[in-house]
């Protein structure tokens, strides 16, 4: 009921608490000569662009340390650039620059995620660019993050549906040979025994494939968008904690854009409401505009690469485990937000929300659907959003419910 009350809390004058008034005001209003949704906006866009940012930093942890010697050193120092003041357009662009150029050195050796971000960062870039010739000068937070949540959200719905499709084949749904078989098995890493039993393995085939036939439908309905947030922040949790971290954390970030337009006000409310929370955040805003926050980031990263560098194998496996609980941890925290504005009442989203609003879009996503379909007409499999499907489209190896006639192109034999 926090939610409910707090934005006639925040409106009030505590005479008891001058102090807490001041922390609430300052908390919970709006950007100066900004308007409600502006500034709602902006609030979405800064927190894309942080829980992206953690989004990269997680990838690199997870599959390369605290790497120093590759250009994806230079996306770590954009995320930690980004993640200090992650309401700027310029920070923000920069680390998508850095991601596009470090993705662009590996192809085509890079995975599904990684092509999609390599996609849909060259398509922002571009948009951006083509705006500010146009008006000579960057857009607003508030107002890129309005032309690019469809995008991003659209490239969602895609994923889902089109990892859903792949799992339709023969492989998946066998017992023996799933991939649900060994990924469910790892969701108790920290002790494997737990589920070694074949009891999981039918509901983790079934309950997977229900999950992501049924996501992109609750996401893409404004009526059930929070349930779809909601489940799919459950689903990222299963799927983080079996190892799957980079994926479940860019996915943390790409729900960002299915949040409810007021969600920004709602939390202001929360965080006005409580004083403690509202002097930790000014603390915390404080200490991330210091001159001095940006290097001990980066020493902190440094000092990371010299302990684990040539390091015992448990070392990894600390980062492993570190990675995996920091992401559950958000995941959990995402899932509480959500379900409390679903508490609160909170407004449903705007017709037309999905709606791309460029061709530039438009083309990422046709691209993106090219690269979906690639294992049906015999272009290639890798880093097509099958997701662990056990798909085989291959001559002499089909096992898909889609017949083989559609395969034209012979680049996988």
């Amino acid at each position: 009921m926090l939610l409910a009350r707090g934005p006639q809390r925040s409106d009030r004058t505590d005479i008891a608490d001058p102090e807490r008034t001041r922390v609430a005001v300052r908390v919970s209003a709006p950007l100066p000569g900004r308007t409600a949704r502006d500034a709602d906006s902006t609030l979405l866009f800064g927190l894309f662009a942080l829980l992206l940012a953690f989004s990269l930093i997680l990838h690199q942890l997870w599959w390369d340390g605290f790497e120093v010697r590759s250009p994806h050193f230079l996306v770590i120092l954009a995320a930690l650039w980004v993640a200090l003041r992650p309401m700027s357009v310029g920070r923000f662009l920069t680390m998508i620059a850095a991601e596009v150029f470090a993705v662009a050195t590996d192809m085509p050796d890079v995975g599904s995620h990684t092509l999609l971000v390599l996609v849909s960062g060259s398509c922002l870039l571009a948009y951006v660019g083509w705006t500010a010739r146009r008006s000579r000068r960057l857009p607003d937070p508030g107002t890129l993050f309005e032309r690019y949540a469809p995008f991003f959200g659209v490239q969602l719905l895609l994923v889902y549906a089109v990892a859903a499709i792949a799992k339709i084949n023969t492989g998946f749904f066998d017992i023996q040979s799933s991939c649900a078989a060994s990924i469910s098995r790892q969701v108790a890493w920290f002790h494997p025994p737990l589920l070694d039993g074949a009891w999981r393995v039918a509901p983790s085939i079934w309950g997977t494939v229900a999950l992501e036939v049924a996501l992109p439908v609750l996401l893409a309905v404004r009526r059930t968008r929070l349930i779809g947030l909601v489940l799919g922040g459950v689903f990222h949790v299963v799927l983080a904690l079996a190892g799957n971290v980079p994926f479940s954390a860019l996915a943390l970030a790409l729900h960002v854009v299915f949040l409810p337009p007021d969600a920004p006000a709602r939390l202001r409310a929360l965080i006005a409401g409580s004083r403690g929370v509202g002097c930790w955040a000014m603390a915390l805003r404080g200490w991330t505009r210091s001159p001095a926050a940006f290097p001990v980031s980066v020493g902190c990263w440094l000092a990371g690469a010299a302990t684990f560098t040539d390091a015992p194998a448990d070392r990894p496996a600390l980062i492993a485990y570190g990675t995996r609980l920091v992401l559950v941890a958000v995941l959990v925290a995402g899932i509480l937000f959500v379900l409390g504005l679903a508490r609160g009442g909170s407004q449903g989203h705007e017709p037309g929300a999905l709606r791309l609003g460029h061709p530039i879009f438009a083309l990422g996503i046709l691209l993106l659907a090219v690269n979906s379909v690639s294992p049906y007409v015999g272009l290639k499999t890798e880093s097509s959003f099958t997701m662990f499907s056990n798909l085989h489209t291959e001559q002499g190896s089909w096992n898909h419910l889609i017949p083989e006639v559609v395969r034209v192109f012979p680049y996988q034999d």
